[in-house]
This record gives structure tokens, C-alpha cells and sequence, in this order.
């Protein structure tokens, strides 16, 4: 036993020198912050305390395994800011003025190692390794955010729980200024003046008013409620889920049990105001609202809602939520007829529950005629169309022309398509409806008014015309005279003419036959304006001085460009049915509807399928090498690779946008992973990233199906698909 013990006692003894060494190698190793950085006047400023409540430096800008100094230092360069900040090893930030809270502190608490480089400090816990653009003028801070302790015999009750699906408190109210304007005082002035002793502002721009609080409750967290009020950036406003709650006079805010669940069958003719329509179930959206303007109406019904509004001057009333009204005179943020019918307006009214008064993000909207309204978004085939006849108008398109060329024509339907394109109808035919993915697919502005949304492909931006009396049906015929301008779709042969060759084609060019269009979609990509003096030579002229060597003349008065033969273009069946005249020389023809007469420099190609590029990657200077992963859905406040506030970026690039450029981006940038998205978004970030909550699902490679911006051969994801690559570790490593 004695042995034992002695050996026991030299091990320990072995052991504590052991430590005594280790102790005295990690004294000789203790990370210390780069002094200076490698990047030309940028300098170290010290260790400086720092608060997650009130940061130092404002701006999250790169988080996790490969942060050191320097990488922070760079990243703060990329985004433009003069000031850079490491903290708790791993945490980036950026900024262009120090937070005045913050103080210089012992150059000992930044003791943590970086995540990078282990010699290099990097902060500490509630310790920041500061460094600044020497030269560089700081602005000024703003001022410091509080919560306001109650105005005008308010009192704060603090930051409390809320939910779009159970609200605290029930009645949403507009105040001076709108959203963007919004301050704790003008808050609770309006719940005041609407009868109201409890309020609560949210998100920074929301105001919200009641008697009596319902689902929420006092947070142990008061950190959650962090977002300054829009108009008022000194004072907090609650933040996402969470508001600042107020009640008058201090009195101890009640809370009400939520009503007993009843089984209502609810009223589906429910009556209107006159010349007031029902136009169906819409989407809505907290931050992007159907109907801008809120109103408080107490015990709602939808005639309560629909006389308020009227009584506002608006055409437009929405009720949602079962207690909350909304007003517009259009229907904004691109919202529309919910692709799910009326399943999502299922709440009954707060003062009626056997009227439905819309649902969680659900609206049920009504108008006042006589006005066009517009209704979403609407799905659209080439030869099978959702409105069958085709409205003319003169000179370019806007959303006006087509409704005024429909309206004359006794329809009650009005479609605009793909910028320059008018269909009307008086119903939807061939199985059209409200598009599937929204208002994603109308984004094409109209030729003749930049500011307005004319469709997309096989995407019609619709609108239906409400009668003075309320009623939704075709308006009386119109004259023939203006019925003249209405062309019923397929569009009349055109009588053949007898045009005779130009003579005066440019060197090099040449007739390549009559072609079919919009089988699969436009033959040749880029149309330049309608003319009134369109011909042969001016089209070519156009095409070839933008550098195209495929010049095409379709509908008399349209001319397309191109390089190559897009969407499986083919030759018509005789080159007799290319039989339009040329709207600026009769004697030449400019082919005809969906035809086109087509010119090239030499024999026409198809245009080379786009695909998404998983060889011959680039790889990095360190020997590093990139690798595709998949065709993933991907979502903006969950992205594949992260968000930036955990250090990922976010790049657009609207001419130079491909894979390889991507990736080049982002391994310069010291990033992992990178995706490519809708065409031209490039995103950077880290594997380590990938969101659990929900996690990305693995798509079929069809479902990432835009061309890049910047290489018409490869794809680059699509809406709410990316295209994901890894970047790996150099073979043998």
C-alpha cells in the first residue's frame, strides 16, 4: 500500500509540474489582438466593453468558425463602415460611430482566442477587440433608445407577448403620420381618442388599442421589445412579437378569457351599401398591407367596415381578423385574390360571428363601383387563354388603355401581359385562375408607364370592372365604333400583300423565312418599342446597332432582337402566312400575328439550354474546390446559408450574374457556401449555417429554372429556389 501511495504521490507531483508547464506555455500564448491590421490605415483603438442590448458597433456583420482581425477588419471594409469590432470569439461587428455607452475596459478581459487564428484575441464575453480607419470622420450617434415611461398620464406596463394569430390587444388604429410616423404619444393618443385605456405599439410602426387584453402576457425578457419607433427613433416601439403596452392612469390592465369556441354557419349574402361589390378572399401581410389605411371599428361587421371607409372617402374596404378594418383606393403591395379561395377567411366578425370577417394574413374585401379593381395575379396560356380577346389600344400599353379599350368592348374583365399585351373577357376561360405563387410572377412593367405592373410571362395582371350599382357583370355594349378596337382572338388572317424585297438591306444580312412565335414563348428575347414606322431596314438597323445578328418583324409594327433562336422557335409552314404590311412602308412585310419575319447575319441557332453548373467549378487560390449540392427551396429570413445577422451576405448582380462569379464572390470573401437565386441574387454564407427550423428541402434541378443575368447557358435557382454549392478542403487534406 506504501508503493502505492509513493506512486501515486510521484504522479501527482509528476502531474502538478505537468500542469506548472502547461499553465506557464498558456501565460507565453495568450492571444493578442493584431496590432496593426493588414490593411492600410486601419489601427487598433483597445478592448471595449459592449452591451447585446446596446451594442458598440450597430452592425452584425459575420459570425462563427472563421473570424479573426483581420477577416472582421475586411468584412467591415466590403461593407463600407470605418469602424470594426470582435466579440466572444467568433462575433463580427461593424460600424461608423462607437456607441458613447461603451468605454474603454482592461486590455485583459479580450482574452478570447479567434475562431480563426487562435494567437489573434478576439473579445470577450461582453468585450469587444476594437479597430478604426484612421482618418475617417465618425458620425454623429443617434440618440440613445429608451422605453418611454408614458406620456399625458400613460403609464408603461413594459414589453409584452403578441401574435398575429391571438392579439393582445384587438384593435389596430391608423395615427398621424402612418406607419412611418408612429411615436409612443401618438399612439396612445389615438387609442385615447377612440375610447381606449390600454395601447401598445409594435414592430415600430403598429399601433394597437383596447379595454381589455386578451393572449398576451409580461415578458421575462424586456429585451425582446427592441425596435425604435418609426417616428421616433429615441424610444423603443416593441419589436417582432412583442409591444410596449401602456395603460392610462396606471390602473392594473385586465385581462379577459378568449370567447367560448360556437359553431355559426355563416352568412354568405350579406348586405352591401349600394354600389358596393364583394370581390372575394385576398392575401394581406403585416409588413406589406392590402389596404394601408386601418379603422377602428368597435363590435366589427362588414357593413360597419364598408360605411366606414365610404364615410373616409376610400372605394376599397377589407375586413380581417374577425375585429380589424382596413381602407385603400387600390390594392397595394401586389396583393390579390388568395390562391386558396375563402378556406383562409374563416373568422367570424366581432360583432356579428355569422358574417366572416377575413382570417390570420386573409382579407375579405369589398369596392365601390363604377371603378376597376384590380384582383391578382392570374395564370395564362399562348393558344389557351384565360380572357379570349385580344383588347387594341394606340401607342404603348399602360393599365388605363387596356381597361378603357375593354370596357368600350362590353367586357367586364380587363388583362394586362407580358408589358405590352391587353386581353378582356367576361370570364375566365381554358382553367385560368389566381396564380399559385402569388403576385411573384406579375412583374413586368408596362411599356407605357414604368411605374405600373403589366404581367409577366403567361401572367395576366387582372382587374374587374364594378358597375355603378354594385354589380359585378358585363358593362352594356358599346358602340361600333368602339367596339372596332376589340379584336377577337385567333387573330383574323391577314389578306396577303404583294410586298416586294427591300433593296436597301444592310451588308451582311439576309431573309432567313417566316417563323412561328409564342408556341413555347418569344422566339427572339428583346422587342424594342412599337412604331408606327417600323420596316425591314429600321428593325435590322436597331437590332444591329445594339449588337444582335438576328434581326425579326412581327404584327407589322414590332420589332425583336437576339443573337440566338429561343423557346424551340421553328419555321412557319410557307412563308405566305408572314403577310402583314410594314406599318412604315406598305410595300414590305413585317410578319404577322405570333409570326415573324426574320433576318439574321448567318443561319439562325437555337439558343444554347441553360443549365445549372456543377463542373468545372472554380477553385481557389489555396486549392480549395467547389461543389454542387442541389436544387433547394430557400426563403428570405431563412436562408439556405444563413442571415446576416449571423454573418452571411447578400449580393445582386443585374448584367453579371453566374455561377462562377458566385462562387468566386463568396471564396474571396472567406465564405463556405454560396447559392444563386432569381436570376441575379448571389448569397455567401457558411454551411455551418443551414437553418434547422425549417429545414431546406431538396428540390428537383427543374425547380431552379432562371437563366443568369450575366450567362444566358446557366441557371441560377429561380423564386424561392437556389441553386446550393460547398466549397471543400484541397484533396489529402
Amino acid at each position: 500500500m506504501r508503493s502505492t501511495i509513493q506512486t501515486s504521490g510521484l504522479f501527482l507531483a509528476s502531474s502538478l509540474l505537468g500542469l506548472s508547464a502547461a499553465r506557464s506555455v498558456q501565460l507565453r500564448d495568450t492571444p493578442v489582438p493584431l496590432n496593426p491590421p493588414s490593411f492600410d490605415n486601419w489601427k487598433y483603438k483597445g478592448c471595449y466593453s459592449d452591451i447585446q442590448s446596446s451594442r458598440t458597433l450597430a452592425i452584425a456583420a459575420h459570425w462563427g468558425e472563421h473570424v479573426d482581425d483581420d477577416n472582421c477588419v475586411y468584412q467591415c471594409i466590403q461593407l463600407g463602415h470605418i469602424f470594426a469590432g470582435i466579440e466572444y470569439g467568433g462575433q463580427c461587428y461593424c460600424g461608423d460611430y462607437v456607441n458613447p455607452i461603451a468605454g474603454a475596459i482592461d486590455e485583459s478581459d479580450c482574452y478570447m482566442p479567434c475562431t480563426k487564428t487562435a494567437t489573434q484575441a478576439c473579445g470577450g464575453p461582453n468585450a469587444i477587440t476594437l479597430y478604426y480607419l484612421d482618418g475617417a470622420t465618425p458620425v454623429a450617434p443617434p440618440a440613445a433608445v429608451v422605453t418611454n415611461a408614458g406620456p399625458d398620464g400613460w403609464v408603461s406596463e413594459g414589453c409584452w407577448s403578441d401574435s398575429t394569430a391571438d392579439r393582445t390587444l384587438a384593435h389596430r388604429v391608423d395615427t398621424t403620420g402612418g406607419t412611418s410616423g408612429l411615436s409612443i404619444a401618438l399612439c396612445v393618443d389615438a387609442c385615447n381618442a377612440a375610447g381606449y385605456t390600454l395601447a401598445g405599439a409594435e414592430y415600430g410602426g403598429e399601433c394597437y388599442c383596447d379595454n381589455t387584453y386578451a393572449n398576451g402576457a409580461l415578458l421575462a425578457d424586456q429585451t425582446k421589445c427592441n425596435m425604435p419607433c418609426n417616428g421616433k427613433i429615441s424610444e423603443y416601439c416593441g419589436g417582432p412579437g412583442a409591444m410596449n403596452f401602456y395603460s392610462y392612469g396606471g390602473a392594473t390592465p385586465v385581462g379577459v378569457a378568449p370567447p367560448a369556441a360556437t359553431s355559426v354557419t355563416p352568412v354568405t349574402n350579406i348586405p352591401l351599401p349600394s354600389a358596393w361589390a364583394t370581390l372575394g378572399c385576398f392575401t394581406d401581410n403585416v409588413g406589406a398591407r392590402a389596404l394601408a389605411h386601418g379603422m377602428n371599428v368597435p363590435s366589427l361587421t362588414v357593413d360597419k367596415c364598408v360605411s366606414a371607409c365610404a364615410s373616409a372617402g376610400y372605394t376599397i374596404a377589407g375586413v380581417e381578423y374577425g375585429g380589424e378594418c382596413y381602407c385603400d383606393n387600390a390594392i397595394q403591395n401586389g396583393q390579390g385574390q388568395a390562391p386558396d379561395g375563402s378556406v383562409g377567411c374563416n373568422m367570424g366578425c366581432s360583432g356579428n360571428a355569422g358574417e366572416m370577417c377575413g382570417g390570420s394574413n386573409r382579407m375579405n374585401v369589398y369596392a365601390a363601383g363604377p371603378a376597376w379593381v384590380s384582383i391578382g395575379c392570374y395564370t395564362d396560356q399562348v393558344y389557351e387563354r384565360t380572357l379570349t380577346t385580344l383588347g387594341a389600344y394606340d401607342g404603348l400599353l399602360t393599365i388605363s388603355k387596356c381597361q378603357a379599350s375593354c370596357k368600350a368592348a362590353g367586357f367586364a374583365y380587363a388583362g394586362m401581359e407580358y408589358h405590352n399585351e391587353c386581353h378582356c373577357g367576361n370570364s375566365f376561360s381554358n382553367g385560368g385562375a389566381i396564380a399559385p405563387d402569388g403576385s411573384a410572377g406579375c412583374s413586368m412593367t408596362c411599356d407605357g408607364d414604368s411605374t405600373q405592373i403589366c404581367g409577366g410571362s403567361n401572367r395576366l395582371s387582372m382587374y374587374e370592372f364594378i358597375n355603378a350599382d354594385g354589380t359585378v357583370v358585363a358593362p352594356a355594349a358599346a358602340s361600333s365604333t368602339a367596339s372596332s378596337t376589340i379584336v377577337s382572338t385567333p387573330t383574323p388572317t391577314p389578306t396577303p400583300s404583294t410586298a416586294a424585297a427591300p433593296t436597301d438591306i444592310p451588308t451582311g444580312w439576309a431573309y432567313k423565312g417566316c417563323w412561328t412565335d409564342q408556341a413555347h414563348g418569344r422566339i427572339l428575347a428583346n422587342g424594342q418599342p412599337d412604331s408606327t414606322t417600323n420596316t425591314i431596314e429600321s428593325c435590322i438597323t436597331t437590332c444591329a446597332g445594339l449588337g444582335y445578328a438576328i434581326a425579326g418583324l412581327e404584327y407589322s409594327s414590332q420589332c425583336f432582337c437576339d443573337n440566338y433562336i429561343q423557346n424551340q422557335g421553328a419555321l412557319a409552314s410557307s412563308d405566305g402566312q408572314c403577310a402583314m404590311k410594314c406599318s412604315g412602308n406598305s410595300g414590305e412585310v413585317c410578319g404577322g400575328p405570333n409570326l415573324v419575319s426574320l433576318y439574321a447575319t448567318a443561319e439562325p441557332a437555337a439558343a444554347p439550354v441553360a443549365a445549372v453548373k456543377k463542373t468545372n467549378l472554380p477553385a481557389t487560390s489555396d486549392g480549395k474546390t467547389w461543389s454542387y449540392a442541389g436544387c433547394y427551396s430557400d426563403q428570405d429570413g431563412n436562408r439556405d446559408v444563413g442571415e446576416p445577422a449571423a454573418g452571411a451576405l447578400e449580393l445582386e448582380n443585374f448584367t453579371g450574374n453566374s455561377a462562377d462569379w458566385c462562387l468566386t464572390q463568396c471564396a474571396s470573401k472567406g465564405y463556405d457556401a454560396a447559392s444563386t437565386e432569381y436570376s441575379k441574387q448571389c448569397f455567401c454564407g457558411y454551411q455551418s449555417l443551414w437553418p434547422s427550423n425549417p429545414a431546406p428541402t431538396l428540390l428537383d434541378d427543374s425547380q431552379c429554372n432562371m437563366v443568369c443575368t450575366g450567362d444566358d447557358t446557366q441557371l441560377c435557382g429561380g423564386a424561392g429556389t437556389t441553386s446550393f454549392y460547398r466549397l471543400s478542403a484541397p484533396s489529402g487534406t
